[in-house]
């Protein structure tokens, strides 16, 4: 349909394309070639394809001065004859239209021949036309749902195989275009459950595992892990992705790669990043109980013999290391309970001896979120704690065990870094005393030391904006907490004014003591 706003520009830019229609359907290459020069003189390629891009999506329409045909016609046109200047305009002005009709009410209409140029697209060596395809796909799967996303499956699955069929011959480019298909696909997987289950009817999840297990490229096996990773992690997670990523046919070279075998060293090269899909996984498998069965209970012994292996390689950066061991106990109670049994794994956690300011708040910050998990939302919108809140009584077993990790009492330990002059450590104290604080017990723990209550109420030692309000949030936890009821009425009176200040409460001084 016309624009009824149209800028005179517009209409100029909309004339010179029906000319161009009118020579295409009667093959008149020197009266394209004089259209297409008039078109560059009147205006930008970006101009030009963004005032060129709606038509594609339209239904066709008699009052339209465009069909979607010709509008993709004259598209394809002025791209093959000048590249250079319209294939990134082009696909920038596809992406956007495609994401403004996927968040408006307006109806989307793609033509098979539309699509077929969409994917074409993910064969192009130019990686910003590429990658603009890839989420223009995704996004009118998200918009069209089956309708499109069937038939968008099966082409990008057979453009992967064509690819992976290429790798005698041309091996880059065709890991490249295979890659790109793979990552397209992925975010498709990820949509719903009902993508998820077309994408496993075109067999675009043995493409995957034929690309994991295909040992003569590494690099080509990190980024399908790194893919994998994506499908773990993705929110929200759907039952038919959760019920595949556990499957046999996943979790056995993920182990094997990771070094979770009864038998066997993590691989050097992709030991590391199966580590990291293994710790998502096991995040992943709390939040089903189906999920978390016998499959369940090989991957917390299988991710247990691996982290092994990795604290006795030390090939495996500390941070990583401490990520994937949290993400392991905060899977379920009885994976925490086999970290704080097992002595190695506990001290390369929580041991702060050698560690420097970013870890040591990384580490305080990976035990808040083990006893206090955050919240996700899931498919339904509804708010989810994807990893096990552990007991009281294993929570403090945690708390306790990070002083004695370290050879201090563990509530005088976390408050001398939360009076450190790094900002970032005091972050990471306040985020645990928070966590702990919500225990049913962790109030009484904390207000034992003699200094906690000192500290809670002190204002006067945090100058920062996000550190006043992660200690105003500590305070708020204590004031919700079970504690509340067993402290005396002055300093739950303290606690009331504290709040009632708000985080950035700054005590004025008299006119007298400010001119002494």
């Amino acid at each position: 349909m016309e624009r009824s706003t149209a800028s005179p520009d517009t209409e100029r830019v909309l004339n010179i394309f029906c000319e161009m229609r009118d020579y295409l359907s009667q093959q008149d290459g020197e009266a394209l070639k004089s259209a297409s020069k008039k078109l560059q003189s009147e205006c930008k390629p970006q101009f030009t394809m963004d005032t060129l891009a709606p038509f594609l999506f339209r239904e066709s329409d008699p009052g339209a001065k465009l069909s979607s045909q010709e509008a993709l016609s004259v598209l394809g046109y002025l791209v093959a004859s000048d590249s250079s200047s319209y294939l990134k305009p082009a696909s920038v002005a596809v992406k956007n239209e495609a994401e403004r009709l996927t968040t408006s009410d307006q109806p989307m209409i793609v033509s098979p021949e539309l699509m077929t140029v969409l994917v074409d697209q993910l064969n192009r060596e130019d990686v910003t036309a590429s990658a603009n395809a890839s989420e223009t796909i995704v996004m009118c799967c998200r918009k069209l749902g089956l309708s499109f996303g069937e038939p968008a499956l099966r082409a990008v699955t057979d453009a992967w195989k064509l690819a992976l069929g290429r790798m005698g011959s041309d091996r880059t480019t065709a890991s490249t275009v295979a890659v790109r298909c793979a990552s397209t696909i992925v975010m498709m997987m990820s949509l719903d459950d009902t993508m998820m289950q077309s994408a496993l009817s075109v067999g675009a999840n043995q493409l995957l595992l034929t690309m994991l297990t295909d040992d003569s490229d590494p690099l080509l096996q990190i980024s399908i892990l790194d893919l994998i990773e994506k499908l773990a992690t993705t929110q929200p997670m759907h039952h038919e992705r959760a019920n595949w990523l556990f499957s046999d046919q996943i979790m056995q070279p993920l182990l094997r790669m990771a070094g979770g075998e009864e038998e066997g060293d993590p691989d050097p090269i992709l030991g590391g990043p199966a580590l990291r899909v293994v710790a998502a996984l096991c995040k992943l498998g709390h939040r089903d109980s189906s999920l978390f069965g016998i499959a369940g209970t090989h991957l917390l012994n299988g991710f247990h013999r691996a982290l092994h292996s990795w604290e006795s390689s030390g090939e495996l950066d500390r941070l990583a290391l401490i990520d994937a061991i949290s993400s392991f106990a905060s899977a379920s109670s009885d994976a925490l309970d086999l970290v704080l049994n097992d002595p190695v794994t506990r001290e390369t956690w929580l041991s702060l001896s050698v560690a420097q300011p970013k870890l040591k708040s990384v580490i305080l910050t990976s035990v808040a979120m083990v006893l206090d998990p955050s919240p996700e939302v899931d498919a339904n919108g509804d708010s989810i704690t994807t990893s096990s809140v552990p007991t009281n009584d294993m929570g403090m077993k945690l708390y306790a065990s990070l002083g004695r990790s370290n050879n201090l009492q563990t509530t005088e330990l976390v408050l001398s870094l939360a009076k450190s002059p790094l900002p970032e450590t005091r972050l990471g104290a306040y985020s645990l005393l928070k966590a702990v604080a919500k225990l049913p017990t962790g109030g009484q723990v904390l207000f034992s030391h003699n200094d906690f209550h000192d500290f809670l109420i002190n204002r006067d030692r945090e100058k920062t904006k996000e550190g006043r309000e992660a200690k105003y949030a500590l305070v708020k936890a204590i004031y919700e907490s079970e504690v509340k009821g067993l402290l005396a009425d002055d300093i739950v009176k303290q606690l009331e004014n504290y709040l009632k200040e708000g985080p950035h409460y700054v005590q004025t001084l008299s006119w007298e003591l400010a001119t002494d």
